[in-house]
């Protein structure tokens, strides 16, 4: 899963046309955040987004802050918050905010994650992004995510 959306975000980090299976699709390029502020504003925008709220009416707020550890990002569910090391360049993407912004949707409805940690990643999660990717970047975005998933035998 993590390969499909490593690829993904490549191709989100050029933009422009695509040709996919004889289709010419035009990929926007994605956003880099460098701040706390701007993420902040940014995940605010995406959640107040008329179909994230439609499919996710319990999810609220979310709040975002600086990560410590500069290795990764996560979520946390306990606090509804994003935590990014933004000192490095990765952690800025706009791909990275939306998948750990679909854990904070696809944790909503209050049902944890099994031990096994699918829920993290299982089929709630990949429809979070398929909708956070079709609302904020478009459907040919989330198309490309989609097959990427599909390739990698994580189907939605």
């Amino acid at each position: 899963m993590y390969s499909a959306e490593d690829q993904w975000s490549s191709v989100l980090d050029r933009g422009g046309v695509v040709e996919f299976f004889g289709s010419r699709m035009d990929i926007p390029l994605q956003r880099r955040f460098a701040d706390v502020a701007s993420v902040q504003a940014y995940v605010d925008e995406v959640l107040d987004g008329e179909a994230v709220r439609s499919a996710y009416p319990r999810a609220g707020g979310v709040r975002v802050r600086e990560r410590k550890g500069q290795r990764r990002a996560h979520y946390e569910i306990e606090t509804a918050t994003l935590a990014l090391p933004l000192r490095e360049l990765w952690a800025g993407r706009e791909s990275v905010i939306l998948h750990e912004l679909a854990h904070h949707l696809s944790c909503s409805d209050g049902v944890p994650a099994d031990r096994a940690g699918r829920r993290w990643h299982g089929p709630e999660f990949r429809a979070a992004m398929l909708i956070l990717a079709t609302e904020v970047l478009g459907e040919p975005a989330a198309l490309l995510l989609r097959a990427g998933y599909d390739e990698a035998g994580a189907a939605s």
